[in-house]
């Protein structure tokens, strides 16, 4: 049995790469702040956890709870999939929230950290795969007035898999890390990016025009391209996949 948690499925690409992942070979562990009825409906080998992301603190005792679902004597393997993500606040910095920019730096970058460090912690003696994806963005390098936070926190998310790369090596009983810029999909992030003003930011409308030219590929179709990286032999340790169909 392979095991997959899976955070951020209530919707978009979280909800689509778990349900690509259901099979009958496969427990799924999901976890966001709402539960998704369609998911558990969907499958009985599939535990859901609800729970607020931005509550960082509460992450090692959700983990312990987590890995209790496991048989680790049966297990062939356990990936850790980190995907949930906030865009707010999508204005000038010194009109964010201090409560805003909190909460995008506990979701994007604090809670991978932390769910990173208790998986390690939880499977490094298990002589079975263990991998983890983190989805990041090509928003940590392709910079826009208004994205700050979530840039800033995207950047960080592949310093981080890239260092724990290092410090996990290449041994056998290695817990291996990559982080991945999925592409323009049109999920919620895109469209609430649409739908937000950039008057004030200088900023050209380009999530309205990568919309009209049909630029947004499907959250399935990129599930099914993370997933095949997630499992295949091109997940390199420490590495930040910048182009998924390289």
């Amino acid at each position: 049995m392979k095991y997959f948690m899976i955070t951020g499925t209530s919707r978009g690409l979280g909800e689509a790469m778990a349900l690509k992942l259901i099979s009958p070979d496969h427990h799924l562990i999901c976890i966001s702040r709402t539960k998704n009825d369609n998911l558990i409906a969907a499958s009985s080998s599939l535990d859901y956890y609800e729970f607020d992301l931005r509550n960082v603190n509460e992450i090692e005792a959700l983990m312990d709870q987590v890995f209790q679902k496991i048989d680790l004597a049966n297990a062939e393997g356990i990936y850790l999939i980190n995907n949930a993500a906030v865009l707010t606040p999508f204005s000038r910095i010194e009109q964010a929230t201090s409560q805003e920019l909190m909460d995008n730096l506990h979701i994007n970058l604090l809670a991978p950290i932390a769910l990173t460090s208790s998986f390690i912690g939880l499977t490094q003696h298990l002589p079975l795969e263990k991998r983890i994806l983190n989805i990041s963005s090509a928003s940590a390098k392709q910079l826009l007035p208004g994205m700050s936070a979530y840039s800033a926190a995207k950047a960080g998310l592949d310093i981080f898999s890239t260092c724990v790369g290092l410090e996990q090596g290449t041994e056998s009983t290695a817990v291996k890390i990559v982080s991945v810029y999925p592409g323009m999909i049109d999920t919620g992030l895109q469209e609430q990016a649409r739908n937000t003003s950039t008057e004030a930011l200088n900023t050209p409308d380009i999530f309205k025009m990568v919309k009209d030219r049909g630029m947004l590929t499907s959250p399935h179709a990129t599930a099914d391209k993370l997933i095949s990286l997630l499992l295949g032999s091109s997940f390199h340790q420490g590495t930040v996949v910048e182009d998924l169909l390289s």
